[in-house]
């Protein structure tokens, strides 16, 4: 299956909108207006929670994420790797091991499941963030999109920190 998930022009809180390939609405992720670690919520059509996504608070250069389900077990934890000419993810999730890797300077990401590649990620250039998966229809859909989410707050957040600093180092 293939879905489009691209933030909303106008969102407080970085809610975004996933579509199928034929533009219908597919999900729902919205996000919370004051929170200290980025927390987006994965709904279905219905408003129905399906995964909360949150970064951890405390980072001390480890940058990671947590896909919770609807009652607040964690299920997937994301860490990104300090340093590396790849970017590359580690999730320890119920699945099983995933590793997302991805080339920096192209944003594409192989999803790999337990050493098989299941997916595929790749980051549109616009003005807004947009992120094509393309994975397998055999798989939770929703909790890979969750993922999405989650590598997408630990960027976010790694991009504040390195303007911020360097904003601040120029003051």
């Amino acid at each position: 299956m293939q879905l489009l998930i691209r933030n909303k022009w106008v969102s407080l809180g970085g809610s975004s909108v996933v579509k199928d390939v034929n533009e219908n609405d597919y999900l729902k992720v919205k996000g919370k207006i004051f929170t200290f670690t980025s927390k987006k919520f994965v709904t279905d059509l219905n408003d129905n929670l399906l995964y909360i996504v949150r970064n951890k608070f405390w980072k001390l250069f480890i940058h990671r994420a947590f896909v919770l389900d609807k009652e607040g077990n964690k299920v997937a934890t994301v860490r990104r790797k300090f340093w590396s000419l790849h970017d590359r993810y580690f999730i320890d999730s119920t699945l099983g091991q995933l590793e997302i890797t991805g080339n920096i300077l192209s944003f594409d990401y192989h999803i790999i499941l337990n050493g098989r590649e299941i997916g595929h990620i790749a980051r549109r250039i616009s003005l807004r963030d947009s992120f094509v998966l393309d994975i397998q229809d055999d798989v939770d859909i929703p909790f890979f999109v969750a993922l999405v989410i989650a590598i997408d707050n630990i960027r976010d957040r790694k991009s504040d920190e390195n303007s911020s600093s360097f904003s601040s180092s120029n003051d």
